[in-house]
């Protein structure tokens, strides 16, 4: 905490960087920031992006809508073909979008779940089933085990579940070249008026180096920077 001229105190957050001489600290650089400063500037960026994803958001919907209909046009396959992959890319754009927009929902204390009817099984299928393609034009195999204990007629929020597993799953398809990505559900823990389900994605991807679990938490990292050419992200 710091003072200023009036008296009025300030947060800051600081860094320090050592001085070395001959192999020795004989001393260090420590550089000092207003935190307040700081989260006006994050709240600006936060704002902005959310901003900027309404407005992708909406003709985003508009291109999704013609695409639906022309779909629904006699097409010979290729264009059928051509027009399908603009809809599955659009939808992967609109996707990203809606994360961007939960995230700032959730930074701004403003992110609610909905309680209505759940089924594990048929959103962990659904799940499952939108990556068969693209699992199977890369040699994949790809499943889903829920465990019989699994309870029918849960309350939760449906949407929200899809959306974590989706990312989940598509990015265990993604960085799997070969061999197989399973998503596997079962009863963790069960009180009489509430159930906590285990959800686990395994594959037989690379994996993630023990150095590299903790920067992946990061905003904006990656276990390996070469993904993002590798991989599109």
């Amino acid at each position: 905490m710091f003072w200023r001229q009036d008296s009025s105190s300030f947060p800051v957050s600081y860094t320090s960087t050592p001085i070395w001489e001959q192999s020795e600290i004989v001393g260090a650089v420590v550089t000092f920031q207003d935190v307040t400063e700081r989260q006006a500037m994050d709240k600006l960026k936060d704002d902005f992006v959310s901003m900027v994803s309404h407005e992708i958001r909406t003709p985003m919907n508009g291109v999704l809508g013609m695409v639906e209909l022309l779909l629904d046009t006699p097409l010979n396959g290729r264009q059928r073909e051509y027009a399908d992959a603009v809809r599955r890319s659009g939808e992967t754009l609109l996707g990203i979008v809606n994360d961007i927009l939960d995230s700032s929902k959730m930074k701004a204390g403003k992110l609610e779940l909905e309680a209505s009817d759940l089924d594990v099984r048929a959103v962990a299928e659904d799940v499952v089933g939108l990556f068969a393609a693209q699992a199977q034009e890369k040699g994949l195999e790809i499943g889903c085990l829920v465990q019989r204990d699994v309870p029918r007629g849960l309350l939760g929020d449906q949407g929200r579940l899809r959306q974590i597993l989706l990312n989940l799953v598509g990015n265990a398809v993604k960085f799997t070249e070969r061999g197989q990505v399973v998503l596997r559900a079962r009863l963790a823990r069960r009180a009489r008026d509430a159930a906590v389900i285990r959800f686990d994605v395994a594959d037989t991807g690379p994996g993630i180096a023990l150095e590299a679990s903790q920067r992946i938490f990061q905003p904006f990292s990656q276990a390996d920077r070469s993904t993002t050419r590798k991989y599109g992200g």
